[in-house]
């Protein structure tokens, strides 16, 4: 079973209340005359509690005094461990092989404990599954068919995620009044990936801690959670009151930036047409796979009083310019800070991901955000004809 990390960002509250006795004892192989560690999960340390060598029959016992419930790591070494969360006045018995602890274990007496054993459980076979596509892509390195290798490798990497968020969805409602469910929320497959983004799956991350930080809010664990929660809560309201300013009928925000030759060209220039502003870079995907659209919608009604505003996120000008070679976009105005996500646009239109874009009405108001395909089409189709 493999470790995860949980960091938390924000300080931990102070806290305290009475102290109850706690118990830990079990028997384990391969671990006569070993150490065991038990350590307690901080914001960004680990703090030691207790320590006991097990006897020549391999068992151990460990006692002490507990104020709140949290998580805690038992190991004999940093890479040879297992999670737990351990209450006040709990008694846990673990059996297992302290030669393969992390995966040869059973616990009983935490409820919390157990099912971060089952999630564990899942969590290490969605990562066998995707080590075992990264093996076949580096097998296949240099083969004649390696980009049809790489797109099925990436339909079965994004299925095998899927399968984890969802597994991990419903463990979270399942589980919601449970600290174990904090752990879920923030796992990782990969240190760019993680499984719940705060701010799309705010729902879970408040789902959890409504349900656990009136039980648990002197545990650092909850308490952290609950920081965090209310910090994303404020950040939508922030976001719903920006958008209140990019919303339909309002007018767009001004727009100054370099063309490819040089010169400044401003969004206020087009007053007059019906104009698609759009947010796109030659790196996007999913902004390549849309630009034929717009060739096609530009060609069609440019000359009844259609114009498109392109603004590219793109950080070098050759990949700018490449990019609008390549898909025949040079008809069009396009300009660039080339800053990539730092480009003045990104706050001024709070562009969280491209593509984005408005239909703007002659007078620069909004009628429409991210239109495309035959939304687009439909709705230029409406205005023109």
């Amino acid at each position: 079973m493999r470790k995860i990390l949980i960091t938390f960002v924000v300080v931990l509250f102070a806290a305290s209340c009475s102290k109850s006795g706690y118990k830990i004892s079990g028997t384990l192989e391969n671990a006569a005359g070993d150490t065991l560690i038990l350590e307690l999960v901080k914001m960004r340390s680990l703090e030691s509690v207790d320590s006991v060598v097990v006897n020549a029959s391999g068992q151990f016992e460990m006692k002490g005094e507990l104020e709140n419930a949290d998580y805690f790591l038992l190991r004999r070494d940093p890479n040879n461990l297992i999670t737990l969360i351990l209450e006040p006045g709990q008694q846990l018995t673990i059996n297992g092989d302290l030669d393969d602890f992390a995966n040869n274990y059973d616990v009983t007496g935490s409820a919390g404990s157990i099912l971060i054993k089952k999630f564990h459980t899942k969590l290490d076979e969605t990562l066998d599954k995707i080590s075992d596509l990264n093996k076949i892509y580096n097998d296949s390195l240099g083969s004649p068919n390696m980009a049809e290798i790489v797109n099925d490798l990436q339909e079965r990497s994004e299925k095998i995620l899927e399968e984890q968020k969802d597994y991990s969805t419903e463990f979270v409602i399942n589980n919601a009044g449970s600290l174990a469910s904090i752990l879920v929320l923030y796992q990782q497959i990969s240190p760019q990936y993680n499984v719940f983004d705060p701010m799309e799956d705010y729902e879970y991350f408040f789902m959890v801690d409504s349900a656990i930080f009136d039980k648990y809010s002197q545990s650092g664990a909850a308490s952290t959670l609950h920081t965090h929660v209310t910090d994303i809560k404020q950040r939508i309201e922030i976001i719903k009151e920006k958008e209140k300013l990019i919303s339909t009928g309002s007018f767009a925000p001004e727009i100054a930036l370099p063309t490819p030759k040089g010169d400044t060209m401003r969004l206020s220039s087009t007053l007059g047409k019906i104009v698609l502003l759009d947010f796109w870079a030659a790196w996007c995907k999913p902004c390549r796979d849309e630009n034929p659209n717009l060739v096609a919608n530009f060609k069609k009604y440019h000359d009844m009083g259609f114009e498109i505003f392109q603004v590219s996120l793109d950080q070098t000008r050759d990949q700018w310019l490449k990019g609008i070679e390549d898909d025949k976009l040079g008809e069009w105005i396009h300009v660039s800070d080339l800053q990539y996500w730092n480009s003045v646009v990104v706050p001024a239109f709070y562009i969280e991901g491209i593509p984005t874009s408005f239909l703007l009405d002659k007078e620069g108001k909004i009628i429409a955000r991210n239109l495309r395909g035959e939304d687009l089409s439909n709705k230029l189709k409406e205005i023109f004809e």
